[in-house]
């Protein structure tokens, strides 16, 4: 009798999941399947910051809700202006850094990314009059935004009930010291990525480049270092996985759009009880088939990302280690004077 009351209370939970799950993805389905269905992938950009950001609590979801479409919002303004949008990114890269000292790092590092896809990505609305660039005129530019909001917010609202029900773990702050590092770090590498990107590359894929900046550079050097590996081993897991998806569903547009929703559900699940690289290898096919076009453009699309993943690793890790060793005979220096001083 015991037994038959856990399993029915065990049960209320699971069917309460449920049924907020199939409400929080119920939108996204509905916009996907309709003749706007292009901006779904909008929507779908106000979802994973706040999803990330419930983590730290409700006021920093809403915070990811509002943060995230503004910082796109913005971004299309500067498309034409390689030096503002590489300054925009470095200020944007700082403001991620410093806000490790509240824990916030976690969401920030979500909603920046985004900011240099509406930089240097290719963004499209759809509007009545058809599918155009988000840039092309103010109202497309507004629709972008509007959408993006509203992902946010409804995510926020579903998603409260949601992680009431489950344990999630705050994150962890650092120290001044430790954020300022971290926002020198970012603020340096993402903005001459930014300016290189705009400048010089001019393809709209390059974004992955300051994405993955975004996602491996931490707080500490030694878990950056581990990222490295792991972003680098997780985007092409899941680029293998994103090819698979079209090739199986490629006459299926509305079914891609679900899966890549799911796996965005998945992920941060996956970020709390798998290794990162797990975690990535769901993440990616996600951003992957929102971010490019058609099923042929996401074939291309993913593999040039997988490149470009990898060249943001490869110079992280890089700037990263010199930087380290710099501060690291810095700071023997200063200990050797200080240990001389004291001694006499």
């Amino acid at each position: 009798m015991a037994t038959e009351k856990s399993e029915s209370t065990g049960q209320l939970p699971m069917m309460k999941l449920s049924l907020l799950g199939l409400l929080l993805v119920a939108p996204f389905i509905a916009l996907s399947a309709s003749p706007m269905s292009d901006n779904a992938a909008l929507w779908f950009f106000g979802v994973l910051p706040v999803i990330i950001g419930l983590f730290g609590g409700s006021r920093l979801a809403f915070g990811a809700a509002l943060l995230t479409p503004t910082l796109m919002g913005i971004s299309l303004l500067l498309r034409d202006f390689p030096l503002a949008g590489a300054i925009y990114m470095a200020i944007v890269g700082a403001a991620v850094g410093f806000s490790a000292m509240r824990g916030w790092h976690g969401m920030a590092s979500f909603s920046a990314p985004l900011a240099a896809f509406a930089l240097i990505g290719a963004p499209e609305v759809a509007l009545a009059s058809g599918t155009v660039p988000a840039d092309s005129s103010f109202r497309s530019g507004l629709v972008m935004v509007a959408f993006i909001a509203a992902g946010g917010l409804w995510t926020l609202l579903v998603g409260r009930y949601i992680s009431a029900e489950l344990e999630l773990h705050r994150p962890p702050s650092v120290s001044f010291r430790v954020a300022r590092y971290f926002a020198l770090s970012l603020a340096g590498m993402v903005g001459v990525a930014t300016y290189v990107d705009m400048q010089w590359l001019h393809s709209p894929a390059s974004w992955w480049i300051i994405l993955t900046l975004f996602v491996v550079v931490q707080p500490y050097y030694a878990a950056s270092g581990r990222r490295v590996v792991a972003r680098v081993v997780g985007t092409l897991v899941g680029a293998v996985l994103a090819l698979l998806v079209v090739d199986l569903l490629q006459d299926y547009p509305l079914a891609i759009s679900i899966v890549a929703l799911v796996l965005t559900m998945v992920a941060p699940v996956l970020n709390m009880k798998a290794p990162y690289w797990g975690y990535v290898s769901f993440l990616t096919p996600a951003v992957v088939l929102q971010t490019t076009g058609g099923t042929d453009a996401i074939v291309s699309g993913t593999i040039e990302r997988a490149v470009y993943t990898v060249i943001g690793a490869v110079a992280a890790i890089i700037v990263l280690t010199i930087g380290h060793a710099v501060v690291m005979k810095r700071s023997r220096t200063k200990e050797g004077r200080s240990a001389v001083l004291h001694g006499s």
